[in-house]
């Protein structure tokens, strides 16, 4: 009996040691070998594939397949979610527009789909193959290593993910006094730019690098420049929410029919104009359905901004992202305001190419291709001489002589969704960066 008893209780032995090697060690060694250089969130995922792999133990040997291949599923969607700030029920919604982009266009997203894949897939056929042998195994080290990796994943990436959430409710708009009635009391134009991926930089000069063309600007008088950084939580549309609804909501609280109290609505009600450009399609995230409601009279979306200024938008930019360019884009957005109207205008332009992932552009002004780059992480370079071109057609609108009295608030949708560790700590967390130049009335003659 006491031989029996021994071989019952063996959680450690050579059985049990393999059953946490299959079902822990290898469906996560690609992160643990990246971790220390790559951040992907993915708290649950060690306890996923170790709940398949005990699931697949107890069912028929078959059921091996879906459950590892489910788990990888979930373990890729937390790491996007997680990454992209979307909440859970968002990110379940979201799946519906999977037709309007093109993750193949990306061969970073395709090395990491396929490596999960076929982790989880050896994973399974390791399961069946050594089934019999595992059956008999104590799941007692499996399920302490998942935990540990957990605890592990938890106290490595949540300091790089953290949104403060829970932190009181900001917005640029409102740091910047631009209600409704200030706006109309004015008079003036408003041109709101939500700017793709752009967090609060952690160092001054960088921040600098970005918005040299406008504090250049401001200085020639015309404008006052006002800068500083603003709370946020969630992905783009909870920050457009943000600022052009001054609530901490996403598109999913707009979805349902009615008209809501934002600027954009009490600017209308106020006699002003009120447009939307947007350089992707209009179905992403339902843009259609929902930018009249809170309050947009005109809305443009790709295809019809193609149609209607084909000269001014010829090229595409962007692969998973597929779209207009931006420096083109703008072109539109400066006739739209420099246009003749009896009416003052609220012109919204959300940009694109700035989307995670980009497309590394060709020369710059940030240098970042040459041996001096401006800014010494290549990637953080290369999105900044995105917003920086950003930057720079903002600030030859505003210092077109024909342009009405306008005042311009850039400001970014949410903290930059980088996988590098070294590009992360380049951003501030939990926060995003806001600039306005503010028209200055002429002085009497």
């Amino acid at each position: 009996m006491r031989g029996l008893a021994e071989r019952r209780f063996t959680p450690f032995d050579r059985r049990s040691l393999g059953l946490a090697f299959i079902l822990v060690i290898l469906p996560n060694a690609l992160f643990l070998a990246t971790m220390p250089f790559y951040i992907a969130e993915r708290l649950l995922s060690p306890l996923l594939y170790l709940a398949a792999g005990l699931l697949a133990l107890a069912l028929p040997r078959w059921t091996a397949w879906p459950l590892f291949l489910g788990a990888a599923v979930i373990d890729l969607g937390l790491i996007v979610a997680i990454a992209f700030h979307l909440p859970i029920a968002t990110a379940v919604d979201s799946l519906r527009f999977m037709a309007t982009i093109d993750p193949a266009a990306s061969a970073f997203y395709i090395f990491i789909a396929a490596a999960v894949a076929a982790s989880a897939l050896l994973a399974a056929w390791l399961t069946i193959r050594h089934r019999s042998s595992l059956r008999g195994a104590s799941p007692t080290p499996a399920a302490l290593l998942a935990f540990a990796l957990v605890l592990l994943d938890y106290k490595v990436n949540l300091p790089y993910t953290e949104t403060g959430t829970a932190a009181p409710f900001e917005s640029a708009v409102g740091k910047a006094g631009l209600t409704a009635d200030a706006v109309a009391g004015q008079g003036h134009n408003l041109l709101i730019v939500m700017v793709e991926g752009m967090g609060a930089f952690a160092e001054p000069r960088d921040r600098a690098l970005v918005s040299r063309s406008l504090e250049r600007l401001a200085s020639r008088g015309g404008y006052d420049y006002e800068t500083g950084t603003t709370l946020y939580s969630g992905s783009t549309t909870a920050a457009e929410s943000r600022e052009l609804c001054g609530r901490r909501a996403d598109y999913l609280h707009y979805l349902t029919p009615g008209d809501y109290d934002c600027l954009p609505r009490r600017l209308a009600g106020r006699g002003y104009d009120t447009v939307a450009y947007h350089g992707f399609t209009a179905q992403m995230f339902s843009r259609d359905a929902w930018y009249p409601r809170i309050g947009f009279a005109r809305s443009h979306f790709e295809p019809d901004i193609r149609r209607d200024h084909p000269a001014m938008v010829p090229s595409h930019c962007g692969s998973v992202f597929d779209g207009l360019c931006d420096d083109e884009l703008a072109r539109v957005v400066r006739a739209e305001l420099l246009a003749p109207s009896d009416r003052p205008k609220l012109v919204y332009w959300l940009t694109l190419n700035s989307h995670i992932p980009f497309v590394p552009k060709q020369g710059g002004r940030l240098d970042c291709l040459s041996d001096a780059p401006r800014i010494d992480n290549e990637t953080v370079c290369q999105l900044s001489g995105y917003w920086a071109d950003i930057f720079d057609r903002v600030a030859a609108i505003a210092a077109d002589p024909a342009l009405p009295p306008t005042d311009i608030l850039l400001v970014g949708d949410h903290h930059t969704p980088l996988w590098e560790r070294s590009a992360k700590s380049k951003f501030r967390l939990g926060e995003v960066d806001w600039f306005l130049l503010r028209h200055k009335p002429r002085p009497p003659l």
